[in-house]
């Protein structure tokens, strides 16, 4: 039986520590992976499909709107193309947001979840310069009370 790791957290949240840290003992992060930027230099270790996936379920290239209605979209053919390998899994931090729309597809599938004080994230966030601090603190929060949330109705 394969094993599947994903990753939840908001950007900015060492999500692709984390990711690098999974690949590079073992873990299949993906073939097609989102190649680093100035702020990412060694990569985001992002798997291209997730992306475009959640992309897809969320209708477009959002990332700052958590309670965004998702769409209805297939992931299970994804899943299953994916699960190939003995350890997989895969890293967006949208997929905070789109998690329900595969977690019925999973077996068994370990949720890395992570938290970093969110004044941390917010400042990171304004520091690129995509996000103002404020907007980026209430957003920080908003994924946090969202793997909160994921969590709770799944595992508790």
């Amino acid at each position: 039986m394969n094993k599947t790791f994903v990753i939840l957290g908001c950007h900015r949240s060492a999500s692709s520590l984390v990711a690098k840290a999974l690949n590079e003992a073992g873990v299949h992060m993906g073939d097609d992976l989102l190649s680093g930027l100035p702020d990412n230099p060694e990569g985001h270790f992002e798997d291209m499909d997730f992306l475009k996936k959640n992309v897809e379920i969320l209708g477009g290239n959002i990332w700052d709107d958590v309670d965004r209605p998702l769409n209805p979209v297939d992931t299970e053919s994804l899943i299953r193309r994916k699960d190939n390998k003995p350890l997989w899994g895969w890293k967006d931090p949208r997929t905070t947001m789109t998690i329900e729309k595969y977690y019925d597809h999973l077996d068994d599938p370990v949720i890395v979840a992570l938290f970093r004080k969110p004044e941390h994230v917010a400042k990171s966030m304004a520091k690129r310069g995509d996000i103002s601090e404020e907007k980026a603190l209430a957003l920080a929060k908003a994924y946090n009370r969202k793997i909160i949330d994921f969590l709770s109705r799944k595992f508790l």
